[in-house]
């Protein structure tokens, strides 16, 4: 029941971020959408920040569910930014307001699990300190949110495939190289 209480908290708050900015939104206003009372909203989010930061995290790990392999990243990535794009709303007007280093906060830890379980299998058979690892994904996932939050900031013009295919050509082969130079 409780996971089904968020999610219908959630997509309230994703209805309303299609007219609303996400500064503008209530949570009188959310649970009135779902028919439930503002204590049911409290019994899982302590305020709106938590459930845009649980929608946002929600949406990003769904989107990488079942790609976590250096073979699928792109495929991943490219889930993330049609997510983005299919969320536009709630993405702009969250990027836009006070709530933005949220969103940026829980995308980059999805992407971040992501990126690590991409580099602990191509670390496999490998010695190589969990620091080195831990940095490579932190690189990698600093360089993917900087270009995510940059196609928002540009309006999501330009075709997710052109992105991750360009992004592709820059990385090809770097975090295998990269695990081998920090290799002990």
């Amino acid at each position: 029941m409780g996971k089904n209480t968020k999610q219908q908290l959630s997509a309230a708050l994703v209805t309303q971020l299609q007219r609303t900015p996400v500064d503008k939104i209530t949570i009188k206003s959310i649970v009135d959408a779902c028919d439930l009372t503002r204590q049911t909203f409290y019994n899982h989010f302590s305020d709106i920040y938590e459930l845009v930061e649980w929608t946002a995290k929600e949406a990003t790990a769904e989107s990488l569910k079942n790609v976590a392999d250096y073979d699928n990243w792109q495929h991943g990535f490219y889930n993330v930014m049609v997510t983005i794009k299919a969320n536009r709303y709630l993405v702009e007007n969250t990027y836009q307001s006070a709530y933005r280093d949220l969103l940026e906060k829980y995308i980059y830890t999805v992407l971040y699990q992501y990126i690590l379980a991409v580099v602990e299998r191509q670390a496999v058979g490998m010695q190589v300190a969990q620091k080195h690892k831990d940095f490579i994904a932190h690189f990698y996932s600093l360089a993917f949110i900087a270009l995510i939050f940059e196609w928002v900031k540009d309006g999501l013009k330009e075709d997710p495939r052109d992105i991750v295919e360009q992004t592709g050509v820059l990385i090809q082969g770097d975090f295998k190289k990269a695990l081998h130079k920090y290799a002990e």
